[in-house]
């Protein structure tokens, strides 16, 4: 009997850590492809171990072996396109099948092989990232204590050693922690004071799960060390938050995040990518600049944050494009509009777009009467010394340039302004010359004259860039490509070109990427997929 009840809480304890593993990992994987937003929920642990414990008592009343969640081919569900537990239904199904009616073809496959291929999965699955977090927060003793130990022992025997080094290392570590959560001024505040280890996530989650949805939530720290399970749990919490509409902010002493002692006020609407307008509050307690001085007081107070929060997360990426240099992949040639933010409306970092910006984002045709050397030599050293694969030109709503091309004409003049607009004559002759051929935004006609013009000039600047030598030498040797957006500032909306047979449309660029239409036919030539991804 004795011999009976280990192996039963053996099987139990093994089975149990694996399925719940598993359960865990597929979550992780499930969650970043489909976002914080997706309906595909998290497994339920309660249901997945009762599953487990139903099936276990028919199997084994039936003498089969214990059932237990994979973590191996629950990934591979997961990367073939799984987004359902109905994937997992049909795997059972597909199991049973193959059980009770290829038993004679199965016997066929060496044991060598499937160990293989288990094994190749199971390598996949590690993720470097993963380890370098890891890493940084000190848990490598736990992490190669748990591996060594499956590997050579067991799955029960290594998890029971990871776990047995995670408790003495946080008992070393730790120190008393209280954690505590208050209201301020509409300001949810979760302090937390000591070291945060894994023992406190239980009081960590109960803290956050306090917050209501929606709200303004501050969580301060203030301590020398957090273990790998908190932060995870921390950053889970914060990535559901705010896809909730709740706002989440850290606050520590260390790794370049603000201390407690400057956490904004309850009116503080700082968020990334806002005016400096909206900072406003944050400095509420500083000396007020003299009249003439506030303008370079913003500034001095924009780049003051910048060096608190931003500097510390981007020194080491700026650091290595220091050394390594410049190598983007796009130039991005679009207006001057101080409404357009490059980096933000593509989600691109440093080092990835060589930025070239004008009134107007107007390309002037190559030679000595209507040349700009300085867009000229932008072009030229993208494409012969940068080596870029692909050139933008970014229109947008509501341009000025455009607005005085279309009431204006701007045939002439004087000033520098007048001289320069010249350049966008062609765009409004294009538009004169026919309504069949305009190009428009999928489905909607443009608003006015002026987003009309806006959509003709980015295809006319893309007929000024093919003219210029750099641009068609690389072009006819197939080593690059031009693609042509619209940006809408006031629906925050972004159009790409596409060419149909129906004239020249401006997609909507959520529209390309689900249903693939970016892999048609661009102003150039079919759009490769390393581009469209990076586009």
């Amino acid at each position: 009997m004795l011999g009976v009840v280990a192996a039963v809480l053996t099987t139990t304890l093994v089975c149990s850590v694996q399925s719940l593993l598993g359960a865990v990992a597929v979550d992780k994987l499930v969650a970043s492809r489909s976002g914080p937003q997706s309906r595909v929920g998290r497994s339920g642990l309660d249901r997945e171990l009762l599953g487990q414990g139903a099936a276990n008592i028919v199997s084994g009343a039936l003498g089969g072996l214990p059932v237990a969640g994979v973590a191996v081919r629950s990934t591979a569900n997961v990367k073939s396109g799984a987004v359902s537990r109905n994937s997992t239904m049909l795997h059972g199904v597909l199991v049973v099948v193959a059980a009770l009616l290829m038993v004679p073809l199965l016997e066929e496959i060496p044991l060598a092989s499937l160990a293989a291929l288990v094994m190749a999965v199971g390598i996949q699955m590690v993720s470097l990232h993963h380890i370098r977090t890891v890493t940084r927060h000190r848990e490598v003793p736990v992490y190669a204590v748990t591996a060594l130990g499956v590997v050579f022992l067991g799955v029960l025997q290594g998890v029971c050693l990871g776990i047995a080094v995670a408790v003495a290392i946080a008992l070393h570590r730790l120190t008393h922690t209280r954690i505590t959560h208050e209201e301020e001024k509409g300001v949810h505040h979760v302090r937390v004071r000591g070291q945060l280890t894994f023992l406190a996530v239980p009081r960590l989650s109960r803290a956050l799960h306090l917050v209501p949805q929606g709200a303004h939530a501050v969580v301060e720290l203030d301590g020398s060390f957090m273990d790998h399970a908190a932060y995870e749990s921390l950053q889970d919490w914060r990535s559901a938050h705010t896809a909730r509409g709740g706002r989440a902010e850290l606050a520590g002493r260390r790794g370049g995040i603000r201390t407690a002692g400057q956490v904004p006020s309850a009116g503080c609407r700082c968020r990334p990518w806002t005016p400096w307008r909206n900072h406003q509050s944050c400095f509420a307690g500083t000396t007020a600049a003299p009249v003439g001085q506030e303008a370079a007081g913003e500034l001095a107070r924009g780049i003051s944050s910048f060096q608190r929060n931003t500097a510390p997360l981007v020194r080491e990426e700026l650091a290595r494009l220091a050394r390594e240099g410049q190598r983007p992949a796009q130039l991005f040639l679009t207006c001057a509009d101080s409404r357009l933010v490059t980096s933000m409306i593509t989600a691109s970092g440093p080092g990835d777009l060589f930025v070239v910006r004008n009134v107007g984002n107007l390309v002037p045709p190559p030679g000595g009467e209507h040349g700009d050397d300085s867009v000229a030599a932008a072009i030229e050293y993208a494409v012969d010394v940068l080596g870029v694969r692909s050139i933008t030109v970014c229109g947008h709503s509501g341009c000025g340039a455009m607005q005085a091309l279309a009431t204006t004409g701007a045939g002439g003049g004087s000033t520098p302004l007048q001289r320069w607009l010249r350049h966008g004559l062609p765009s409004l002759a294009r538009m004169a010359g026919g309504r069949h051929d305009r190009p428009r935004l999928a489905g909607r006609e443009p608003a006015d004259e002026v987003e009309q013009l806006c959509l003709t000039n980015v295809v006319q600047q893309l007929a000024h860039l093919r003219a210029h030598g750099p641009v068609a030498r690389a072009l006819a040797a197939g080593e690059l490509e031009l693609h042509g957006m619209y940006f809408h500032v006031g629906e925050a909306q972004a159009y790409l070109l596409a060419g149909t047979e129906g004239g020249t449309v401006f997609e909507d660029v959520r529209e390309n990427v689900r249903e693939g239409v970016g892999r048609g036919e661009g102003v150039h030539g079919p759009v490769g997929s390393t581009n469209r991804g990076q586009v």
